[in-house]
This record gives C-alpha cells, structure tokens and sequence, in this order.
C-alpha cells in the first residue's frame, strides 16, 4: 500500500479512470489438512501457468485468487516498466479503468437506497438541457440508454487539446450542444458507453452536491479500508510515484512493445470483492438486482447489470457452474479484470502492464482449474 496520503483534486477526469492496487486481503483462519493441500495444488498450477506466458512476453502484471477459504494465490510477475530492473511487487500502481464503473453503479445504488434518487428517474430531472427524452439512471448503469460513446471521442480527436486535462462537464456541454442522435431507442438494444457513466458521475454530484472523489472515499473507500485507491489526477505524475507501473503497448510496425504512460493507483480489490458479499455497502437485495441481467424491450438479456456482465449458466468442463460476474478495464499498456463465481465464492482478479497480454486466456484457463471436469472431481 501507499504509506503516505495523497490530496485528491478539486475536480476529476472522467471518472471511468478510477484506479486501484495489488495488495489485497486474505482472510483468517485455519483451513482442514486436505485444504491446505488442495490450495497447495492450484496455487502451482497457477503459478506454472502465469509463469509460461511470463517466459513468452505475453504476461506482466498481478493475479490473485481466492475462494471462501482465503487467498490461494497472490503473486506478481515481471517489471515495472519496460527499461526497469525493479520487479512489481504487490505495493505497485496499475490502471484499472473500466472496472471503476462497478465503484460509480455502486454509489448509485447506495444513494437509492437512501431515498435519494431512483433508478427510474429520468435523466432530465438532472440536465435539462440534454435532447433526450426517456432516458432513465437504469438505462444509464445498464448500457441501454442508445447514447452512444463512438461519436463523442471521434467529437474529442478533433476539437480537445491534449495537453489539458478535461471533467466529467465536457460530456454534457458536448451533448447538449452538439445534439448526437441516439443509436437506438432506450432500451431497446444494448451497447456499451462510457459516456453515460460520465452522466452517472454527475448524477452522484447533482443528487449530493458533493464532488466524486469525496463520495467515492465517504461511501466505499474508507469504509472498506481501501486506502490505495484514488482517481486520475492532473495533479500527480506516474513518474513522481515510487510504485508506479508503466504499462506496456505493443508496437505492431516494430514487432516490439513501446512504454505507454498512464496514472492510477491501485488497491486491494479483495477488500471490495468481499464486501460484496456481505451487507458492508447496500442489502442483498439490491445487490441481487445489481447482479441480473437487465432486460431490453423485446425481453432479451442485455447480459449486464449495474457495472457488472451478467452470464448466467456459465459453463467450464462441460458444466454449468451457475452465475459469472466480470468486467474487464482497459487502457492504453494496460489490461485489467476482476471475474466471481458467486455460487461457489471463487474470485479471479488480474492486473497486467501490458496490452495486448494473455490476461483473457489467464482468466479461462485459471476458471478451469478451478472447475476440473467431473471426472477430475471424482478423483
């Protein structure tokens, strides 16, 4: 962990940024002989697994994993950077970004159970100056609002400056005056948007009158004890970091990997997986409706909750081991996820400075392990 505070800054960047670190938490207790030994067995073959794609330059970074016994395997592979000596170790810093929109679906949904805002409101309430009708705070967590994403960063390459750090309001002055058309009809399809968790975040600060950051520290942070996670800042430079990790990003004209600077810091993600099985943040209740499949208007899946993918029946070895909760988080030198088993408490988390890495083929491979065909079972 980082052992000194940081100040966060009076504004954020758009907040699917937010980052977080390897150091995780395991649990306590003493686990049955057989136990430790079965543990024993997959943090091996775990181990031999990262450490092959480790060997093929396909993998750099961290991967945990965990069930309701405790941490099998917490371990890192490779450097800090792509000239650096110095190993990654589980104080070191990664880009999470995508996996954020979990902290921000989760802070609505907080909110909601105080009283404070509804999933079906419309987003008018908040900006009425968007050309939008219909839109609700679910179709916003879900992906179905049909604000599509594409045409804001098209929008951005040719009209923001790159040397300026730009907020959240960026996103609704270009909705309310550049008036894009809808994809589609809300609810009608799914398609995944950064864009509406920029309104989502803005809806936290609307509904609270507090910023982002301070919501994000009040609400999970703090009370989960996670004290490495902040949010991209203009203030703090990865080069100033002593636990930095630079991502890595392949040059495809070179044939070779390039330096890709990014900034985040990262936290213990167990401390976050876990509390989501208990009642430290919101009830089961709504954490149940958080981790279903919304459904779109012709009564289809849209396969995703409130920052979560929702894959029911998810089948390893031929058998269906119940619910799969994931989301992925990339950025540029960087590729993270975080994947849960709810049925069975098993947890999969991996963080790698590199892009592109075999991060996906990890995550497949490590579930497998983790459900051996019945055959292997038996035995």
């Amino acid at each position: 962990m980082l052992s000194h505070a940081k100040k966060s800054m009076n504004r954020s960047i758009i907040p699917f940024l937010l980052i977080v670190s390897i150091v995780f938490w395991s649990c306590n207790g003493q686990p049955h002989q057989s136990t430790v030994s079965q543990k024993q067995l997959i943090a091996h073959q775990v181990d031999s697994l990262v450490s092959v794609y480790q060997a093929n330059r396909e993998f750099s970074g961290a991967v945990l994993v965990a069930d309701n016994s405790g941490v099998l395997i917490n371990k890192e592979y490779g450097y800090t950077s792509l000239d650096s000596t110095h190993l990654i170790d589980q104080a070191s810093v990664f880009e999470i970004a995508s996996i954020s929109k979990q902290f921000t679906a989760m802070l609505i949904m907080m909110l909601k159970e105080e009283g404070k805002l509804s999933y079906e409101d419309n987003i008018l309430n908040y900006f009425p100056g968007l050309p939008y009708k219909d839109i609700t705070i679910r179709h916003l967590l879900t992906h179905t609002s049909g604000i599509a994403e594409r045409p804001f960063f098209m929008w951005g390459a040719q009209n923001m400056d790159r040397s300026k750090v730009y907020h959240n309001e960026i996103v609704l002055q270009y909705l309310e005056q550049q008036k894009p058309p809808l994809s589609f009809n809300p609810g009608e399809k799914w398609e995944y948007s950064n864009v509406g968790y920029f309104l989502l975040a803005m809806i936290l600060q609307e509904t609270t009158g507090k910023h982002y950051i301070t919501l994000l520290h009040e609400k999970i942070l703090d009370p989960l004890g996670m004290t490495s996670t902040a949010i991209y800042s203009e203030q703090y430079k990865g080069n100033e970091m002593e636990q930095y990790v630079f991502g890595k990003l392949y040059d495809a004209n070179s044939q070779n990997f390039r330096s890709s600077f990014g900034m985040s810091w990262s936290t213990d993600l167990l401390k976050w997986e876990q509390a989501l099985t208990a009642d430290q943040l919101v009830n089961q209740r709504t954490l149940e409706e958080a981790f279903t499949a919304h459904q779109l208007t012709d009564n289809s899946s849209a396969e995703y909750g409130f920052g979560w993918y929702v894959r029911e029946h998810f089948t390893i070895n031929g058998i269906d081991r119940g619910k799969r909760l994931d989301h992925n988080g990339l950025w540029p030198g960087y590729e993270s996820s975080i994947v849960r088993y709810p049925a069975s408490g098993k947890t999969i988390i991996v963080l790698a400075n590199q892009a592109p890495s075999a991060k996906d083929k990890l995550l497949e491979e490590i579930s497998a392990l983790l459900f051996p065909a019945k055959a292997e079972e038996d035995h």
